[in-house]
């Protein structure tokens, strides 16, 4: 049985919010879950307040409204008084690579979604494994600017070139790429499969630098989510392997659902008016699924 709650029709955000002097920074789970882990630290040590929700189940959080992805307006002093800044994070750890791994359509969304903000700039972090680190890197922290980026910033590329990349990192990438949005990513080697602190330090520390934003970056402070377990709808699986055979099963139901609506969402995408008086809100549709719990681990041999 498929998780139902984070359809992107339910999608609440007023993008007026966002104007050409706003940093969108962005995190989702992933390997070492740095994104979602470096973004939650944030919402949990600075004055954040909740401006846009995904999902149709709810919470609150030290005064915040929260959903399954939320975005925030972050309250810190910038060396340009003008500047702004937005979070964009899965609060919970929904899986972006893996057997339980949201659709590639969903992220294709997101990422066509979030570029039409025309923010100022936009800044992703992640993860890489561990395993794929040169033993003669002398950082363990890597970057990724798009070529506009790199021209408004001045920010060069350390990410090798045999390395890849998954998810919504490259969605965001080669959208940023081929349409020149300014697009970071800042990704942190890591440990594959567990919640790695450490690495996720790392890239706090790397953003907090390129902002020059204090974010409290002593030590990583956790979002603690179990309070909310009671209320997940889980996958219901048995204990034997996902088999090619259900798994081609899946994409052909999923495609005959939902590409139509795609194709359909992503036409009204590009025709829309982008007038700033105009509030812009999907009418799309995508399944969602979620581990059993939060230490449940993907399988994630076959991306290796």
């Amino acid at each position: 049985m498929k998780n139902t709650w984070l359809f992107l029709n339910q999608m609440s955000f007023d993008a007026t919010k966002i104007d050409s002097d706003t940093t969108v920074i962005l995190g989702f789970s992933g390997y070492g879950s740095v994104g979602t882990t470096v973004l939650n630290h944030i919402v949990e040590v600075l004055k954040v307040e909740s401006i846009g929700f995904w999902g149709n189940l709810s919470w609150f959080h030290k005064g915040n409204l929260e959903s399954p992805i939320t975005m925030y307006e972050l309250d810190v002093k910038s060396d340009n008084p003008k500047e702004k800044f937005v979070l964009v994070t899965s609060r919970l750890p929904i899986p972006v690579v893996g057997y339980n791994a949201l659709p590639d359509a969903f992220w294709k969304w997101i990422t066509q979604e979030i570029l039409s903000w025309e923010a100022k700039r936009y800044i992703i972090i992640g993860g890489l494994r561990e395993d794929v680190r040169n033993s003669s890197d002398d950082s363990w922290v890597t970057l990724i600017p798009t070529k506009k980026y790199t021209e408004l910033f001045d920010t060069k590329r350390t990410f090798r070139d045999d390395l890849s990349i998954k998810g919504p990192i490259s969605f965001l990438l080669g959208e940023g790429t081929a349409y020149r949005f300014p697009i970071l990513s800042i990704l942190s080697y890591c440990n594959t499969y567990e919640v790695d602190l450490d690495a996720s330090l790392l890239a706090l520390k790397e953003l907090e630098k390129l902002l020059n934003l204090v974010l409290e970056s002593e030590e990583i402070q956790e979002f603690d989510y179990s309070f909310l377990e009671s209320s997940f709808d889980f996958i219901q699986d048995d204990a034997s392997p996902f088999n090619e055979e259900y798994e081609e099963e899946f994409d052909e139901e999923f495609n005959e659902e939902y590409e139509e609506e795609f194709d359909e969402d992503f036409k009204k995408l590009n025709e829309r008016d982008k007038s700033s008086n105009s509030n812009k809100t999907s009418s799309f549709s995508s399944n969602s699924t979620f581990s059993e719990n939060k230490n449940e681990r993907d399988d994630l041999k076959r991306y290796k």
